[in-house]
């Protein structure tokens, strides 16, 4: 394989983190193998720019990343994204909808990268601190929901009947939203419009690489489309299944025992380099 002609889109979020937050330091001493080999490498990840580049620090991309959940494609060298949808179509009125219940925490994810916060709970304010995300408070009327990527919602344990319910309500109306469980306490609404095909063609043409010539590395359920689309994929050992069974590869290490580096440092010796 000739690393230079091919592009590694891997799962931030899922494989490359230790329990701290950070890039483990064997992914930062195979990465820089990785880099200097003529490799390339871009993320997919749940976070926003800012946050992103936090974790990354120097560590270079060779295209854009799929950020928000793959709702902006973000270029960090440009320090500039392109928005793949918005909530539009909704009007504003469906901001002011959203559960009001105590104990929901309600962020925006925007076109611009910044994240809003509606209502702080326990919950987001846990995920925002560990991810180092920085965000604004404000309320629906300032907000225009032609700049919202994403809304987040988190539960703190008491208020699971509360969202439960939205969550019913929300698939009854048949509005074009995606919903999305992130993890037990967090539920992402994201625009029926967005299209995550269009995200990983628009990242394939900033690269200069037909979708043959992608691989990707993942560990979570949002990237199986991804894998499908790519001319080559993986998978960590420990993965979903549906991520597994959808990969034509699987790790032999854990996601959070170096499945990342496992993977980088195979293309290297697979290169003859």
């Amino acid at each position: 394989m000739n690393l230079e002609s091919t592009l590694v889109l891997c799962d931030l979020d899922a494989l490359m983190l230790g329990p701290d937050g950070n890039l483990t330091q064997v992914l930062r001493d195979v990465l820089q193998l990785f880099t200097a080999r003529g490799g390339r490498m871009t993320v997919f990840s749940q976070k926003t720019p800012k946050a992103v580049r936090t974790i990354l620090g120097s560590v270079p991309l060779a295209a854009p990343a799929l950020l928000c959940g793959g709702a902006l494609v973000y270029s960090f060298s440009a320090g500039s994204g392109q928005p793949m949808g918005s909530f539009a179509a909704l009007g504003d009125s469906f901001l002011a909808k959203l559960p009001a219940a105590p104990g929901i925490g309600i962020a925006l994810q925007m076109k611009d990268g910044a994240t809003r916060v509606f209502r702080m709970n326990h919950a987001l304010e846990r995920h925002l601190r560990r991810e180092w995300t920085p965000y604004l408070l404000t309320q629906p009327e300032g907000v225009s929901s032609e700049d919202v990527l994403r809304v987040l919602l988190y539960q703190d344990a008491k208020t699971i009947p509360a969202l439960q319910t939205f969550e019913k309500a929300l698939e009854e109306s048949a509005a074009p939203v995606r919903q999305e469980r992130l993890a037990i306490d967090c539920l992402a609404l994201t625009p029926g419009s967005i299209s995550m095909g269009a995200a990983f063609s628009s990242v394939c043409a900033a690269a200069m690489l037909s979708p043959e010539n992608v691989a990707v590395l993942a560990g979570s359920v949002p990237m199986v489309e991804l894998m499908r689309l790519a001319g080559q994929s993986a998978a960590a050992f420990d993965a979903p299944a549906e991520v597994r069974l959808a990969a034509g590869q699987t790790t032999f290490c854990r996601a959070n025992e170096g499945a990342a580096a496992e993977y980088l440092y195979q293309l290297v010796r697979n290169s003859g380099r």
